[in-house]
């Protein structure tokens, strides 16, 4: 189970880390049963994106300079939007759905949750270097805003790049439906081509749920971010 779960969730924000869980899951479980754990699977990448973020902020406090007080900010504008996503996404999941879900895909999300750390960290410090005129300096003596403006800036890339991703996926799943029905009836390659018209379409529905679970967070965080340079900009 361990490879197949890996084969799927593929790298941190590689193309669908809820890529064919739903095959995987009504495959295991069927029924109403499967459609819940899908639903706790959800709440496990709602829970992920904020832990990561948070993870992230952690290690830029810790070990690039980021002022604790700033940290302790945003974590804490995350961690609400988090909260208010997972009261309405996990409503009615029953203990058994969320056990199965943790059990069988608790590893992966567990990976993603490190890698999307990892590139929240890279992002920002490139992004402080580059207001920096690209001078490693700037990391650690960058301003309180510096650093909200670069979380900002990474968190509407991360939004921008999954829009892009979902775009592409759309134009492939074009192609694969035209080339399927130019396909001779019965053939194999019509089922070559209708095979790969389902991935595309799993893999899209999967990237537009990750986008979904991102925008909502990174919206909330966003807004609360904003708040916060301007009451900065007001005390300058």
């Amino acid at each position: 189970m361990g490879s197949a779960v890996s084969s799927v969730f593929g790298g941190g924000g590689s193309g669908g880390i809820l890529g064919a869980v739903g095959g995987i899951v009504g495959g295991i479980f069927g029924g109403p049963i499967g459609a819940m754990i899908g639903q706790a699977i959800g709440g496990m990448l709602q829970q992920a994106i904020g832990n990561g973020a948070n993870s992230a902020v952690d290690t830029l406090v810790k070990e690039h300079g980021m002022p604790k007080f700033l940290g302790e900010e945003v974590k804490s504008t995350i961690s609400k939007a988090i909260a208010g996503q997972l009261q309405q996404s996990q409503q009615g999941v029953s203990h058994e759905a969320q056990g199965a879900a943790q059990q069988n895909f608790g590893g992966a999300i567990k990976q993603w949750e490190s890698d999307f750390a990892n590139q929240i960290v890279q992002g920002v410090l490139d992004q402080l270097r580059a207001q920096g005129g690209g001078s490693t300096k700037g990391t650690k003596g960058a301003t309180g805003g510096g650093w909200l403006q670069a979380i900002a800036s990474v968190m509407g890339s991360a939004l921008g790049n999954k829009a892009k991703e979902m775009v592409k996926l759309s134009q492939e799943i074009n192609k694969a439906s035209e080339a399927k029905s130019q396909a001779e009836q019965g053939s194999k390659e019509q089922g070559e081509q209708a095979d790969k018209f389902n991935k595309l379409m799993t893999q899209f529905q999967a990237t537009s749920q990750e986008y979904n679970y991102l925008n909502s967070v990174f919206t909330t965080a966003l807004k609360g971010l904003g708040e916060a340079l301007s009451s900065m900009a007001r005390k300058q």
